[in-house]
């Protein structure tokens, strides 16, 4: 003979199921993403300062400078100089998580006072302008 309990563990346990399940598809992971992110430095600053991703999206940042130097993604160790006034792009997969500092080196003057062409890097700035943050899928 059965009681009323062994009809409500199984539907208790049906019910259960049937809840983790969407929680586990609302949560779960999407697939990568391409990404173009317009980001602009003016003034030694970066807008918007924080860009957020997930991990394995193709990012394109699409970099509009009025400055000429050096863009440096720390954690990929990705560097390239940008043109002041000339749209770049800086392409990144990001598979690593995590948060990651993005700094920027102007272009050191062609010429120093002695006349000397070739510039000593100690005499670039390296001034931090905002963060890459790539968060798990």
């Amino acid at each position: 003979m059965c009681t009323q309990n062994c009809i409500k563990r199984p539907i208790f346990s049906l019910v259960m199921a049937a809840i983790l399940l969407t929680l586990i598809a609302a949560c779960g992971g999407s697939d990568p993403e391409e990404l173009e992110i317009p980001i602009k430095l003016e003034n030694g600053s970066l807008t918007p300062a924080t860009i957020q991703v997930k991990q394995g999206d193709m990012v394109t940042l699409k970099i509009d400078t009025e400055e000429a130097g050096e863009f440096h993604l720390h954690g990929y160790d990705i560097e390239m100089d940008v043109p002041a006034g000339v749209p770049t792009d800086l392409f990144v997969l990001a598979d690593i998580t995590g948060r990651f500092k993005i700094t920027f080196h102007a272009a050191a003057e062609d010429e120093h006072e002695d006349g000397d062409d070739e510039h000593d890097d100690d005499d670039e700035e390296e001034i931090e302008i905002g963060i890459l943050e790539v968060n798990p899928r």
